[in-house]
């Protein structure tokens, strides 16, 4: 349990200068906080483990020419209870779904990933990244078809999710980037029409150079409380987004099969012995086959 006074006063002894830390009400990995102070620009601070920050120091340090990224306030990282504390500059930005975007800031959306893409190919050098084999597609499809063997029903339920061809559903031999891998709507954000910034690189992987951008649109497809209008918007939007992509239509639907995998893959290893986790995974599968609807 993170003591924001006690975080505070770690802070203040390197900065020279007490924040008071409000907790972001935000999901994320590892804590996140807003520092204020009388006379001075805020601060996000972020506790985290050691070696994610001198990682994330290295890349920001390849890439921060980009102009999406915060700058760090201190040289080295700050202890805190065997954590290492990020400080960093605030960056005022806001979320805009992508079914709200405007088409001035599908524009600016759309070339910002191509320009998050090519910077972190920069940085893969740097960063000695490799493929993650437990992300490999080959591995979350026999997951699944492990599991449906076992249970005779779900293997029933989710022929159409393991029918897919394996043309639709690995890379193959297409070449693969250094991708965000968490990229969704409360790790990016807008200043008025402008891509302003992008945050939290914990989940840094490999694969298409698409997949930062399908996830984007994916994470909104899957939500289950838009209204019929909004999902139409969202369908309507997605089409023009990845009509103004550098990247193949065929790229993005393996983007997308590659996520139904990997939400099915969770499930089961959540609840490997129950046949019925198949029901779940089809509940998520209806909603992001909307996504391949917009690509037809």
């Amino acid at each position: 349990m993170i003591d924001p006074d006690e975080l505070s006063s770690r802070v203040a002894e390197v900065l020279g200068r007490r924040y008071a830390l409000t907790p972001l009400g935000v999901k994320c990995t590892y804590p996140v906080f807003r520092g204020e102070t009388d006379g001075a620009a805020p601060i996000f601070v972020k506790v985290g483990p050691k070696e994610e920050w001198t990682r994330t120091v290295n890349l920001l340090r390849e890439i921060g020419d980009c102009g999406f990224f915060s700058r760090f306030l201190v040289d080295a990282p700050i202890e805190y209870r065997g954590s290492a504390v990020f400080v960093m500059e605030w960056r005022d930005s806001r979320i805009v779904f992508p079914e709200d975007m405007s088409d001035r800031q599908v524009e600016n959306f759309v070339a910002g990933c191509v320009k998050l893409s090519d910077a972190l190919q920069k940085a893969g050098g740097v960063l000695g990244m490799t493929s993650s084999a437990e992300l490999a597609p080959e591995r979350l499809y026999g997951i699944v078809a492990d599991y449906a063997q076992r249970h005779r029903v779900a293997g029933r339920l989710l022929k159409g999710l393991l029918g897919i061809p394996a043309a639709e559903r690995t890379f193959g031999s297409r070449p693969l980037a250094i991708i965000h891998g968490d990229f969704h709507s409360k790790n990016f954000g807008f200043s008025g029409d402008e891509f302003a910034s992008v945050f939290d690189f914990d989940k840094l992987t490999q694969g298409l150079a698409c997949m930062d951008l399908a996830n984007a649109l994916l994470e909104r497809f899957s939500c289950f409380g838009l209204s019929a209008v909004t999902r139409r918007r969202l369908a309507e939007r997605t089409r023009y987004i990845v009509s103004k992509s550098p990247w193949p239509r065929e790229d993005f639907v393996i983007a997308c099969n590659v996520v139904r995998f990997q939400f099915a893959a969770r499930r089961i290893a959540k609840h490997p012995n129950s046949a019925w986790v198949a029901l779940d995974i089809l509940r998520r599968d209806r909603k992001i086959r909307e996504f391949l609807a917009c690509l037809d």
